[in-house]
């Protein structure tokens, strides 16, 4: 759904494979991803870091929080 930018449909996907198995780090990381193209950083930025939170090491996810961050201004923290 990401794919055919139906970015909304795609978010709710993620949501349900998270209400199944909220530990699920990709459905966290995808869900960030499908925000941050909706324009919604902040919330995007909550995902990533859920995602962190589950995997630490998942690099993908603190280098699409800083970029976050970056669009949001916060340079120092990104």
């Amino acid at each position: 759904l990401g794919n055919l930018g139906r970015f909304e449909e795609a978010i709710a996907s993620y949501d349900k494979a998270i209400e199944i198995k909220p530990d699920y780090h990709e459905a966290w990381f995808n869900r960030g991803n499908a925000l941050s193209n909706l324009g919604r950083i902040e919330d995007a930025i909550a995902s990533y870091d859920k995602a962190i939170e589950i995997k630490p090491d998942l690099h993908q996810a603190w280098n699409n929080r800083g970029l976050a961050l970056g669009n949001l201004g916060r340079f120092e923290e990104a």
